[in-house]
């Protein structure tokens, strides 16, 4: 709701009242010469107000314009000296099982994006994500699964979201227990391109909501859980970051998860046989 400013309260109650002020004297000639050299101060005055105002538009103006302000964007220099910095980062502990998700863009059949999930460490974080993903589950008659729902934020420079299944926008999604669960631990880092690590509203609000970074994030640690990593289809993931992302995060094109399930695996490699709900 907006409210009156004061100065539109008054100009109100003195046009109702309409009170009859008589006007000034008029200026006697010995004033005119202290009246010009004040007219003159007044503009001064206001040339060098409009001044300062203008730079603090701009300095504004270029604050906004940076959009790690409202997308928490990090300034992490590693980057900058590792030739690889495009390339996703390598698996930081044990990859434990897989997960691969069909894109679809605009309707088109994109490509396959592989994460290898590490449920040595995260092992309630990935059950979770394995559960969404195979989408065999549901919660009060309602199906829990991956299939169809979109990456609805994608942001060059930063990260590509997905996850919300229920309202697909980002507001919604649901985790495989039907609510939200707590951060498992922080002991795996955002430690380049490629990472898979959960996002949240908050601490201890995860549910089916994740995101795959293309860059370097280390300010996110200890924020997000982080989980699994890019390991195959990370052109996929750039072409999605590069030809759909705004800086807004509002995508350009319709990113799907048209299918989505678990490789399984045969002492520790993924073969051909995959686990989903068709």
């Amino acid at each position: 709701d907006f409210h009156c400013s004061p100065r539109q309260s008054m100009t109100n109650s003195s046009n109702n009242n309409k009170t009859s002020v008589p006007p000034p004297p008029p200026p006697s000639p010995s004033s005119n010469t202290s009246s010009s050299s004040s007219s003159s101060s007044s503009m001064l005055l206001r040339m060098a107000t409009f001044g300062v105002a203008g730079l603090a538009f701009l300095g504004v103006s270029n604050y906004l314009s940076d959009p790690s302000w409202r997308y928490e964007i990090g300034n992490d220099g590693g980057d900058e000296s590792n030739p690889k910095k495009d390339e996703p980062a390598p698996p930081q502990s044990q990859v434990t099982s897989q997960a691969y998700m069909d894109i679809t863009i605009d309707g088109q059949p994109a490509g396959r994006i592989v994460l290898g999930l590490h449920g040595n460490v995260c092992p309630k974080t990935v059950q979770n994500f394995e559960t969404l993903c195979r989408g065999d589950t549901s919660y009060n008659g309602i199906a829990l699964g991956y299939r169809n729902a979109p990456f609805h934020r994608i942001i060059p420079g930063f990260m590509i979201q997905g996850g919300d299944f229920t309202k697909f926008n980002g507001r919604g999604g649901r985790s495989m227990w039907g609510k939200p669960f707590a951060d498992e631990n922080f002991q795996l880092s955002h430690t380049g391109p490629g990472i898979l690590a959960m996002a949240n509203a908050g601490p201890n609000t995860n549910s089916s909501q994740f995101y795959i970074t293309t860059k370097r994030t280390s300010h996110l640690d200890g924020r997000h859980v982080v989980f699994g990593v890019v390991q195959e289809g990370w052109d996929l993931v750039k072409r999605i970051e590069q030809d759909c992302g705004t800086r807004s995060g509002k995508p350009l094109c319709q990113v799907m998860i048209a299918q989505a399930g678990i490789l399984a695996t045969q002492a520790g490699g993924a073969n051909d046989t995959e686990a989903a709900s068709k």
